[in-house]
C-alpha cells in the first residue's frame, strides 16, 4: 500500500513561501546595499542570481505539481519556490529597466523596481490563500 501524497494546509504553504521569499529578498537587497556588489563567475561566465533563482523554481515548481510523499520535499519545495521567486523578481527590473551596472544593482530604479514585484507577488499569494479559504 503506498502512502498519500503530503499537501500542507492553506496557511501552512503561504508561509512556507511567503516568509522565505520576503526574508531572500531582504537578504539579497541588504547585501547589495550593505556590502556591496559581488558577482560570480562559474568556468568564466557572469550567473546573476535570476538565474540561480530559476535554477531553484523550476525543480520546486515541478515538485508542487505532481505532489510528493515525501515529508522532507513537501516543505523544501515551497520554501525553495519563495527563495527563488525572490531571486528572479529581484533582477528582472534591473536587467529589463536599467544598463545593468554595477550602480544600476544599488540604483533607486532597480530598488523600488524589485520592491514593487515582491510586493504584487507575496499580493498574488494573499489572494490565492483568500480564495482557497472560501472554497474549502
Amino acid at each position: 500500500m503506498t502512502a498519500d501524497y503530503i499537501r500542507p494546509g492553506a496557511r501552512r504553504t503561504l508561509l512556507l513561501i511567503l516568509v522565505p521569499m520576503l526574508a531572500t529578498f531582504a537578504g539579497q537587497r541588504l547585501s547589495l546595499h550593505l556590502l556591496g556588489v559581488r558577482h560570480v563567475y562559474p568556468a568564466g561566465y557572469l550567473v546573476h542570481h535570476l538565474y540561480t533563482g530559476a535554477l531553484v523554481v523550476i525543480p520546486a515548481a515541478f515538485v508542487l505539481a505532481f505532489g510528493t510523499r515525501h515529508r522532507l520535499l513537501a516543505v523544501a519545495a515551497p520554501v525553495a519556490l519563495g527563495a527563488g521567486s525572490a531571486m528572479v523578481l529581484d533582477e528582472v527590473t534591473y536587467l529589463v529597466a536599467t544598463r545593468a551596472t554595477d550602480q544600476d544593482y544599488v540604483s533607486p530604479v532597480s530598488l523600488w523596481g524589485a520592491v514593487a514585484l515582491v510586493a504584487l507577488a507575496a499580493a498574488l499569494l494573499l489572494v490565492l490563500y483568500k480564495a482557497h479559504g472560501r472554497q474549502g
